[in-house]
């Protein structure tokens, strides 16, 4: 996998301090609070998992799966399909939205629109990244760990045909991989 890199953006250790950081920066907002994580998958699995485990908070989680991108595609689809909606109640909670990467915001739009039809008391959106130049909705993330510019990035969570998101750092995937994605 190494060879399919281009460049690293964020190594281990940097993505762990900033999670570690922000997830201080939640315990100390959610304090005394009825907090619900909500996972955006698939992307979100292990940014999600890094960042509860260091909140010491008796927080609810679940998970949404949308649909954005098919397949071995770098472009997001028209519309966003929502495939699975929340199971936990989360009216008069505060709901946070934990997701890898606030890209065109279409996926995050969405998601925030169906929870709001749950009541919560209150929802913020907590990113690992956040690249503004692709942005198609008028969204901002309330948490975020790193700003990044329009480039396509695997790892820590984040895919390309599925693959990467076993590696520990987030890095640029080289071009001639994605023209021809590799087949088992």
């Amino acid at each position: 996998m190494k060879n399919d890199i281009e460049e690293v953006l964020f190594s281990e250790d940097e993505i762990k301090n900033r999670v570690s950081a922000i997830a201080q920066k939640l315990t100390v907002d959610y304090k005394h609070k009825n907090l619900t994580v909500i996972g955006v998958l698939n992307g979100s699995l292990v940014f999600m998992s890094d960042l509860i485990r260091q909140m010491p908070l008796p927080v609810k989680i679940d998970t949404v799966k949308a649909n954005t991108y098919s397949g071995a595609s770098t472009t997001a689809a028209a519309k966003t399909e929502i495939i699975h909606n929340i199971d936990v109640n989360v009216k008069g909670e505060h709901v946070l939205i934990v997701d890898d990467i606030l890209d065109t915001g279409k996926t995050l739009f969405e998601i925030i629109q169906m929870l709001a039809e749950h009541n919560p008391q209150s929802i913020k959106v907590c990113v690992l990244l956040n690249k503004r130049a692709r942005r198609e909705r008028d969204i901002e993330p309330d948490y975020c760990c790193f700003e990044i510019e329009d480039k396509f990035v695997v790892g820590y969570g984040l895919d390309f045909d599925n693959r990467y998101r076993n590696l520990p750092y987030v890095a640029v995937l080289r071009d001639s991989i994605m023209i021809a994605p590799k087949t088992l």
